[in-house]
């Protein structure tokens, strides 16, 4: 029993011991996210981009919880930091669809339609089966509208 004992806490200290992953911290920074805790999500996305700064994905999350915040406190830093992160992420990966539905959703809503379209259009091109394609069709052309 004693060595059961003494091999079950070795492993739990190994397992304990071990380096935690961006998955990990994206993760948790997700669950942050749902619980509406904005601050502490933004801490874990940023400490899952420490380990891997080129992940599209961790950008994509970091800008949507800036958006929140900016949502939430109207403080235009807040955007400026959204729009960076969705950059970011579609500078890792030019066909990550959810940062280009969401940087051009972030201009669309702040009024710039026009700069919205060319996201789209690559969202679309990239998935044409989009769940919400006939909603950004409709964006796209009233950004070319204008």
């Amino acid at each position: 029993m004693t060595k059961i004992l003494c091999l079950c806490t070795i492993l739990f200290l190994i397992v304990c011991s071990q380096p935690k992953t961006a998955q990990y911290y994206f993760e948790e920074g997700a669950e942050a996210y749902e619980k509406g805790e904005m601050d502490q999500a933004l801490a874990l996305y940023e400490q899952g981009l420490k380990l891997e700064p080129r992940s599209a994905l961790g950008h994509n999350l970091h800008g949507m919880a800036c958006r929140m915040k900016f949502n939430t406190t109207g403080d235009p830093t807040w955007q400026l930091r959204e729009i960076a992160s969705f950059e970011a992420s579609i500078n890792v990966d030019s066909n990550f669809v959810p940062a280009l539905v969401n940087l051009g959703a972030t201009h669309y809503y702040s009024g710039d339609k026009i700069k919205a379209v060319p996201y789209f259009k690559h969202a679309l091109e990239v998935n044409p089966g989009h769940p919400e394609a006939e909603m950004i069709q409709q964006m796209i052309a009233e950004g070319e509208a204008e």
